[in-house]
């Protein structure tokens, strides 16, 4: 039964989670209208290094320490001494990450992406390596926190960055117009600023205290996790890149940067509510000492499917006609075309959260590095043959098909670990028919017909939902304190 409190936290974790990254989504206006196309798409470029120096930084901790917590959180000292050390660690790797990129990683890129009259180390590299390291320490934070099940203290240091994020930017735009000062220093300041922040309540709530005896641990548990971000990277960005580097156009990196950014808005609210999910599972698993399914775990990943089931068709119907009232280029307007495609995906991004929680709460990481390898050859060696023949479109398809990709590979994985006993109705069939009827709306119906297309597949979906969930409902409905 799913309590008022859940559904408290759920709001807590998928909006105000969201957040921190959303701020580049609510600034979209501001940035097609006072940055020129090119500098739009030249912004996206040095936010894929941003948040590459932040993954290398962060050395998987971002990921591994909200699960490690549960190891410590029964004996008081260690756990002091856990989290002093994590956060020290932080320090240390920060350190050499800047060091790296300022002693040749830029380089690298501007000569791999051919990017050498876009991407400078001077100023705006340097600057956008250091906002990617102090935020390895925020972001860190709060995945702590969410295990932790602290909400209230979750929302108030992703609101205070959220303020620091848009307020100086929009100030730094007019001052400074068609200039990237505006969202490569907006992006700092806050940064520094929740660094501070971080390590002042770590401090005082744990002492910032070097002990190595915890390295081995840290290290084995995160050094796959490290892999595994830095491929996630490769899957989730270099498309910017190679769009630059095929087509030749910061402004086809702008127009794709768009689409994806608006479809990040799934990502981020499905990321909330599976941050919220987890900790329930992890303790689920602890309390009754199972390695496989149960009805109780099964219910919110089968909830979480039939949600976006829902919202998706939603999604891709509102997008189109709230944002031209905030962004008056039309070039931009070329993103729309790509949204009923780029959403669809995510009807299967539930099996991929789904299948990676035992993979992380038996600690059973290293697999994550041969999934992503895999991802990211495909990424590479897909998204370089469609961008070439196909332009944008071959972006869009080939985001498209890493997704399910993703699942499937890490379901072989954790399958070895994991005993999986699910609704195939409720998982998998019911996300299958709607992405089939999604490609088939957009296959063959022209353009000035998609809106009528979206709205026949809510109805469609509201249907199939109501009928395989017909029982549940009643149960999901009712309130329980």
């Amino acid at each position: 039964m799913i309590s008022r409190q859940f559904l408290k936290s759920s709001v807590i974790y998928s909006t105000v989670g969201a957040l921190p990254s959303a701020a580049g989504f609510i600034l979209i206006p501001w940035f097609t209208a006072l940055l020129t196309p090119a500098q739009f798409g030249i912004n996206a470029l040095y936010i894929t290094l941003m948040y590459l120096s932040q993954i290398i930084c962060s050395f998987g901790l971002d990921m591994s320490t909200g699960v490690l917590y549960f190891d410590f959180k029964d004996n008081k000292q260690k756990l002091n001494e856990f989290m002093g050390t994590v956060f020290l660690m932080l320090s240390i790797t920060g350190t050499l990450t800047l060091l790296f990129f300022v002693f040749g990683g830029i380089e690298l890129f501007r000569i791999t992406f051919k990017s050498q009259d876009f991407i400078e180390l001077i100023p705006f590299g340097l600057l956008t390596i250091l906002s990617g390291v102090f935020n390895s320490f925020f972001k860190t934070y709060s995945a702590l926190l969410i295990n932790q099940q602290r909400p209230e203290r979750f929302f108030w240091i992703n609101v205070i960055n959220f303020i620091l994020t848009i307020g100086p930017t929009l100030i730094l735009l007019y001052i400074f117009p068609f200039n990237l000062y505006g969202p490569v220093v907006g992006r700092l300041i806050p940064a520094v600023i929740m660094a501070a922040i971080t390590l002042t309540l770590i401090g005082r709530e744990y002492g910032l205290t070097w002990h190595s005896i915890y390295l081995k641990k840290i290290i084995s548990y995160t050094a796959p996790l490290l892999v595994y971000g830095l491929m996630t990277w490769v899957v989730s960005y270099i498309d910017r890149f190679l769009i630059l580097r095929i087509m030749k156009d910061p402004v086809s990196v702008a127009i794709f940067d768009v689409s994806w950014k608006l479809v990040m808005g799934i990502e981020l609210i499905m990321a909330g509510l599976v941050n919220t999910i987890t900790p329930k599972v992890y303790n689920i698993w602890k309390d009754q000492q199972v390695r496989g399914s149960t009805l109780e775990v099964n219910r919110y990943y089968n909830g979480l499917t039939a949600f976006f089931l829902l919202f998706l068709p939603l999604f891709t119907i509102t997008v189109p006609i709230v944002l031209p009232l905030v962004i008056k280029e039309e070039v931009y307007y070329r993103a729309f075309d790509f949204l009923p495609v780029m959403a669809a995906a995510y009807a299967t991004r539930v099996w991929f959260f789904l299948f990676l929680a035992p993979v992380m709460y038996f600690k059973n990481t290293k697999a994550l590095p041969k999934v992503l390898l895999i991802s990211a050859v495909f990424e590479v060696i897909c998204g370089s043959l469609m961008i070439l023949y196909f332009g944008l479109w071959g972006a869009v398809i080939t985001n498209f098909l890493i997704k399910p990709l993703q699942a499937l590979m890490l379901w072989f994985f954790s399958k070895k670990t994991f005993e999986f006993r699910l609704n195939a109705w409720k998982i998998f069939y019911l996300p299958l028919i709607f992405v089939s009827l999604s490609l088939l709306c957009e296959g063959f119906l022209a353009k000035e017909y998609r809106f009528g297309g979206l709205l026949f597949q809510f109805v469609v979906n509201g249907l199939l939902v109501f009928t395989v969930y017909r029982r549940e409902i009643p149960l999901l409905l009712r309130r329980r304190s």
